[in-house]
């Protein structure tokens, strides 16, 4: 958690270094209770997520850019630590449109939707190489060598946060570089579970049953089709919140 917080913190300073006037930060790591606000770099703000009402998206269009910390790569990478699509206990794999997507990919998409790019992404290198091949523009910082899903060489904290300082400052510096990630007019969301248990809950949901392990729902609006695997209802996390791209 010590080593996050001084990531994050770095982060912030970069990004002040570069000109940003408003900085939120979002504790998305397992219960969002990651970070000790009384460390958090001034002035940065901290969000928290909980409880069965929390949106699934934590941004909006006020916003010029948007950064991942500390990301891991999807599900089944021979070469990420702690690789997982989203969630660990519960899915194998997840495709928008047919291609395999992950925790990276997903939270590129719901910027997307409010015209906010993906600036910045850092992680071990099976992450960086993810986040690149899906948006091609952003900087990577790259903070472990991996080589195994458990077997990782971390590189030297102060280097870290020595090149993620730098890197927020460039990418901020230069943010009419980043192109926001364009959303298919058309999506299918389609999730294959560890447990068949997981595909009954689902298809209560309204989701279309693939086979045992596998669902799928269509829509045309990313936030609101993603909103769907977090438990909401076609079209009411948006309504609940009043979300408009």
């Amino acid at each position: 958690c010590q080593v996050l917080m001084d990531e994050v913190n770095a982060c912030v300073r970069g990004l002040l270094k570069g000109g940003a006037d408003e900085i939120v930060v979002w504790d998305g790591h397992g219960g969002s209770n990651s970070m000790d606000i009384t460390k958090l770099q001034y002035p940065a703000q901290l969000g928290t997520i909980g409880g069965d009402l929390a949106p699934c998206v934590y941004t909006d269009a006020s916003f010029d850019a948007a950064i991942e910390i500390g990301f891991h790569a999807m599900e089944g990478v021979s070469d990420g630590y702690m690789n997982h699509s989203y969630d660990s206990h519960h899915v194998c794999n997840m495709w928008i449109n047919g291609e395999p997507i992950g925790e990276i990919g997903i939270n590129a998409y719901e910027a997307a939707y409010f015209g906010v790019p993906m600036i910045l992404v850092t992680g071990d290198q099976a992450a960086c190489r993810e986040a690149k091949a899906f948006l091609p523009d952003v900087m990577t910082v790259c903070t472990k060598h991996s080589m195994s899903r458990y077997t990782t060489i971390n590189r030297n904290p102060i280097d870290v946060q020595k090149d993620i300082e730098a890197a927020a400052e460039k990418a901020l510096k230069n943010l009419k570089k980043f192109k926001v990630k364009k959303i298919p007019s058309k999506l299918e969301y389609k999730i294959e579970f560890m447990c068949p248990n997981n595909v009954i809950a689902y298809e209560k949901r309204g989701w279309e049953r693939i086979d045992h392990q596998t669902v799928v729902t269509r829509g045309t609006d990313c936030v609101d089709v993603y909103s769907q695997y977090v438990g909401w209802a076609a079209g009411v996390h948006n309504k609940r919140f009043g979300i408009t791209p």
